[in-house]
């Protein structure tokens, strides 16, 4: 699978905007729901305008981020996600919900589809979030759209004073032991350099992105160091990049927009390339 049009310089220095519910809860924390449609496909619009020179490819939603792309989608090349926002919840564990098919997305315009799995890799949950995984790979390739696999694990009991370094490790691996690898794997920060260099020796040629994970700018900025020196052959930031901007308004928000917003997303290309 050509992947060459999602990159630059051959890295991935791609934006997350396919926030649903959260973005609702970003912008207006105390009510969400008085949020309008309009509001939030302008204010994509804006994040997208900001970044449009800087980016080499966009994730975004289907049901605001597609009116906000406007004719940047038709320059930019952009992912959809197939799953429904949010997960279902089964005695604790996370299970994923198709929205759309691959076909459905390939008919909208995307370039490529990414599926976002909530994975805990010693649940019971587990052959069913590995068996929609598989479905999704099998109709990417029958359709020819690239597959981006966002992982995102948990702790089925979580305590914050047992922390397994090896869980998003363990859970690639149990993806690949089933037989399951995808164009693109789009993956959190495994805990350390030296994990970021295991990691890039259990995928092999698959390239790995670092997401977010709505983490703060200056957290992530180091993560990404790490990733890249590891490995890690870019990016796919959202929150960590506009978040503030979501409450900000008049010129403070203007500001942001034009230098904060550029400058951040400048010096994470700028880490992600010299590596």
């Amino acid at each position: 699978m050509d992947l060459s049009k999602f990159t630059k310089d051959g890295k991935f220095l791609m934006l997350a905007l396919d926030h649903r519910g959260s973005f609702k809860k970003l912008m207006n924390p105390q009510d969400s729901e008085s949020v309008t449609d309009e509001d939030i496909i302008s204010l994509k619009n804006e994040i997208i305008e900001a970044l449009k020179d800087q980016f080499s490819a966009l994730l975004i939603d289907e049901t605001w981020g597609l009116e906000a792309c406007h004719e940047v989608c038709q320059i930019k090349p952009f992912l959809l996600p197939l799953e429904k926002t949010g997960y279902t919840d089964e005695s604790g564990e996370r299970i994923t919900e198709l929205e759309y098919s691959v076909q459905q997305l390939k008919d909208m315009g995307a370039n490529g589809a990414k599926l976002l799995l909530y994975f805990s890799p010693d649940t019971k949950s587990v052959s069913k979030q590995l068996e929609i995984a598989r479905d999704v790979m099998k109709d990417c390739r029958q359709a020819r759209l690239p597959f981006f696999l966002e992982v995102v694990t948990y702790q089925l009991i979580y305590d914050r004073n047992i922390v397994d370094a090896n869980l998003v490790i363990n859970s690639v691996r149990k993806f690949i032991d089933n037989g399951i690898v995808p164009d693109v794997w789009k993956l959190e920060y495994p805990g350390s350099l030296e994990a970021c260099q295991e990691l890039s020796n259990l995928v092999g040629n698959t390239p790995w992105i670092l997401l977010t994970g709505g983490k703060s700018f200056e957290e992530f900025k180091p993560e990404l160091e790490n990733a890249i020196r590891g490995g890690a052959s870019g990016f796919l930031a959202g929150r960590a990049l506009w978040q503030e901007v979501c409450t900000l308004s008049g010129e403070e928000k203007q500001k942001f927009l034009r230098e904060t917003l550029s400058s951040r997303f400048a010096q994470i290309s700028e880490i992600t390339i010299k590596y």
